[in-house]
């Protein structure tokens, strides 16, 4: 491992995140309406490529990192990397709903609230929908579809800015030192990082009144990295395509937001204080059915690894 291009790649990418999120954070906080959220938005866009641009001035080498889109030996990976986000998604809003039942409507009352916090008006919105003849039940079948077919691959193209720097560098070298367990922690851990001040400044992801704020959250967050950092770090060592575990990347965010549509609107106060635990993908409940896997894989993972590890001084 070259440690001094790991620390300067490290430092580069979270320093320059950071000050970005800051900055983009304060804007959007002074911004009323629609432009705090375009402000936002825009922001973290940009802020995609940070890993990448902290890569190439680290000179990490990223022209190697398998730029070429590869189909042969791949498919099975590309419908794992657009499929197995919204699956996930799916069985925590079951889980944490078995939980709290009465949170769960689908009446879309919710994801009005949200709009409306976003700057567009609800009345406006359920207007357009009407007009298009369209019900939240329609809403969330059209949504599902999006999630499975063409916003993965929409978003591909600004999650390849982090997956170029986290899976392309940092996990490859972490690599070099440490076991698969170990680069999947730290991994994930900087990964988590890397949202932080967006997450204390506005509170991206979870909101600021839930359970624990603002510290709980952070916890949660790097536990979530941690657990696809490794399903995108599987991804890239079977493909050693950037590509696909960008196509992973924007799976989750494609799905990330699916969990709106079936919460009660009427409980507003209740959800901001459990959001902390669903039904969002990053939930401390909702994400248990994706850690079980994610546990059963890296076993798995480990037991290859120590198949081809038995296999090479046999063959020498």
């Amino acid at each position: 491992m070259d440690k001094k291009k790991v620390i300067k790649f490290t430092a580069l990418v979270l320093g320059m995140s950071w000050v970005l999120q800051i900055i983009v954070c304060l804007i959007s906080l002074n911004v009323e309406g629609y432009a705090s959220t375009l402000v936002f938005q825009a922001g973290m866009a940009l802020c995609m490529f940070m890993p990448l641009i902290a890569a190439i001035i680290s000179k990490a080498g990223v022209k190697s990192i398998g730029w070429k889109p590869k189909l042969k030996g791949n498919v099975k990976w590309i419908f794992f990397a657009i499929l197995v986000p919204v699956v996930f998604t799916f069985l925590g809003i079951a889980v944490f709903f078995a939980i709290w039942p009465d949170l769960f409507s689908m009446d879309g009352s919710y994801m009005l609230k949200t709009v409306e916090q976003a700057g567009i008006d609800p009345a406006e919105y359920m207007e357009s929908m009407n007009q298009q003849g369209m019900t939240m039940e329609t809403l969330m079948l059209i949504t599902v579809v999006q999630c499975v077919t063409y916003a993965p691959f929409v978003n591909m193209f600004l999650a390849v800015g982090e997956e170029a720097g986290w899976r392309g560098f940092l996990y490859p070298e972490l690599r070099k030192k440490y076991s698969r367990v170990v680069t999947w922690l730290i991994g994930g851990a900087v990964w988590a990082a890397f949202h932080f001040p967006a997450m204390l400044i506005a509170g991206y992801e979870y909101g600021k009144d839930y359970i624990g704020a603002p510290v709980l959250g952070l916890v949660a967050f790097t536990l979530t990295c941690i657990i696809w950092g490794m399903f995108h770090e599987v991804v890239y060592d079977k493909t050693k395509c950037i590509w696909i575990p960008a196509l992973l990347h924007g799976a989750i965010n494609a799905s990330a937001t699916l969990f709106q549509l079936v919460l009660n609107g009427n409980r507003e106060d209740e959800i901001a204080k459990l959001i902390i635990f669903g039904p969002a993908p990053h939930g401390l409940i909702s994400m248990i059915p994706a850690l079980i896997i994610a546990v059963i894989t890296g076993i798995i993972v480990l037991k290859e690894d120590k198949k081809k590890a038995a296999v090479i001084p046999a063959a020498s």
